[in-house]
């Protein structure tokens, strides 16, 4: 796909790729799997425009599921969001999650997907998982993590749907670059219409921050914090007064990912 800043004669984009890990196991069969294919859809359409009206970096998608064994359903590597639509996923299987870590690790290289003229930003990686793995994630984990620069570097941010998510697992699949887990990237969801705005608005501001920042250092906090901006309580936002001048409920915004602006 021809870029269109080298039309235009400017400097080429550098290219941010943003990748799917999902979970297909057999515990996200019906509203679970139902949500991410509208969710993904969707969040797709978004960032094709995202994409196309950012001056600094051109996004490319890849998808990896994981069940029984992982595979990448963008098998040909990273695509340009122009040239990929979305297929439905199904769901049936175990929970082999560090398969897919295997498969990260052999495709982030510039041996594999992140082949480019004009260079790579570090990749935003977003896991969607509803269970605890079934293979053996952690040593795979470890090996990926300490001889993998880009999935050490990259913003990864992680989906805990429903109650049985294991938020310890992943606060560690979404480690800081220094391997210390970090449980505030892990966003617990429970309903699927939070999981259907969620996986948009995680897009979307992940693309933004991770296209304009200019170290990986501070990226994941930096979208951490905007997600929490944009998923208080709006109307709490706009009647910030103290509680004891109206009716004498509390101002506290609180930290509650599931409220969301009607635009979401």
């Amino acid at each position: 796909m021809p870029n269109i800043n080298e039309d235009l004669g400017a400097m080429p984009r550098k290219l941010l790729p943003i990748i799917y890990v999902i979970d297909t196991s057999g515990s996200m069969k019906g509203d679970r799997i139902a949500a991410v294919n509208e969710a993904m859809r969707d969040t797709l359409e978004v960032l094709r425009d995202v994409s196309a009206n950012n001056p600094s970096a051109e996004l490319k998608v890849g998808v990896l599921t994981f069940a029984t064994s992982a595979e990448w359903i963008t098998k040909s590597g990273l695509i340009y969001l122009d040239d990929y639509y979305w297929n439905d996923l199904e769901a049936g299987g175990l929970t082999d999650l560090g398969a897919a870590l295997t498969e990260l690790d052999k495709k982030l290289s510039r041996n594999a997907f992140l082949t480019s003229e004009v260079g790579f930003k570090a990749p935003v990686i977003i896991f969607m998982s509803d269970g605890a793995p079934t293979d053996d994630w952690e040593v795979t984990l470890i090996k990926t993590f300490s001889s993998n620069k880009w999935f050490k570097v990259a913003t990864k941010i992680a989906l805990a749907v429903g109650d049985l998510a294991d938020m310890n697992v992943l606060s560690r699949i979404v480690a800081r670059p220094d391997g210390t887990p970090n449980p505030e990237a892990v966003i617990p969801v429970t309903d699927m219409d939070t999981l259907r705005k969620l996986i948009r608005v995680v897009s979307v501001t992940a693309s933004q921050v991770g296209s304009t920042s200019r170290t990986e250092d501070d990226v994941q906090d930096q979208i951490l914090e905007r997600l929490k901006r944009q998923t208080e309580d709006p109307t709490k936002k706009r009647d910030s007064r103290p509680a004891d001048s109206k009716d004498g409920s509390s101002s506290d915004t609180g930290d509650d990912w599931g409220d969301f602006w009607d635009e979401w």
